[in-house]
């Protein structure tokens, strides 16, 4: 989902990989065995073996823990159970441990958006997810971008929640905080169906959804054509609770060859002009 992720962990740590076992000297034969598990396991993961590939990562953890190699194997087996072997729970786990023994490390950040990605996209602990990124937002180590994503992460957790004026909240702060972010088209789609949702409870909710849809609409035609077409088949959906429903028709028709389920368009006209009908008798 995010642009965030940097090239492959095997090529952006080799060197410094490289340069820790260089530097270990002859040593012991328990820093030797550390090396070898080490360029086992990174020779495993070379050959997509990931499964052998953690094990020898996670004996290298598990023999110098504290050490640099040490650390450098818990990132890597954490990274390849988030990524390559759809175990986000245990991957979850090596990147808290991770920032517990390594907090200072410029991996830190990134273990840190890891662990978000995970929370939020892949086990869907909302409450968990909005703890982290609250944690995040304020922090020095990260982008404009990625406070924004933050922002939005914590806004839609408390939508799933069920909390939807604290997701508005959230959403609204977003757009104040970061109007140039690329997470604004999304923030507002999501903003105008919380107000939508709000709609059957507050007599002023489907007016300020409309009018949120349709500002997505002119921000969005021409150059992000799937969230334009959302905003239409949105700001349709509001003026037909609105009783406009020659306006929501009209709508819906122009959207009508590029919405992704055509039916369910020509479905919704044909309900229109069944009320259109009844409400001219």
């Amino acid at each position: 989902m995010m642009a965030r992720r940097q090239k492959p962990c095997s090529e952006r740590v080799a060197g410094l990989v490289l340069a820790v076992l260089l530097t270990s000297g002859p040593g012991c034969t328990a820093q030797s065995s550390i090396s070898n598990h080490y360029l086992t396991a990174e020779k495993l993961w070379s050959e997509k073996n990931y499964p052998a590939a953690v094990a020898e990562f996670d004996r290298v953890v598990k023999e110098s823990p504290e050490s640099a190699i040490g650390l450098q194997a818990l990132w890597r087996a954490s990274m390849t159970q988030a990524l390559f072997l759809d175990e986000p729970q245990k991957a979850l786990k090596g990147f808290e441990l991770f920032i517990q023994r390594a907090s200072n490390s410029e991996l830190a950040p990134q273990a840190l958006l890891e662990m978000g990605e995970i929370l939020f996209t892949r086990l869907n602990q909302y409450g968990r997810a909005i703890e982290h990124y609250e944690k995040l937002i304020e922090s020095p180590h990260f982008r404009e971008e990625d406070r924004a994503l933050f922002h939005y992460r914590v806004a839609r957790s408390h939508f799933h929640l069920q909390r939807i004026r604290k997701s508005i909240e959230w959403y609204e702060r977003m757009l104040s905080r970061f109007p140039k972010s690329s997470w604004i088209p999304r923030a507002m789609a999501d903003l105008g169906s919380a107000w939508y949702a709000l709609g059957d409870l507050d007599r002023t909710a489907f007016p300020k959804a409309l009018k949120i849809f349709q500002d997505l609409k002119g921000r969005t035609q021409g150059r992000q054509h799937r969230l334009f077409v959302e905003a239409v088949f949105n700001e349709a959906s509001t003026l037909e609770e609105l009783d406009k429903l020659e306006e929501a028709h009209d709508l819906f028709k122009t959207i009508e060859n590029d919405y992704p389920a055509p039916n369910v368009i020509r479905i919704r006209m044909v309900r229109l002009s069944e009320r259109m009908k009844k409400k001219r008798k």
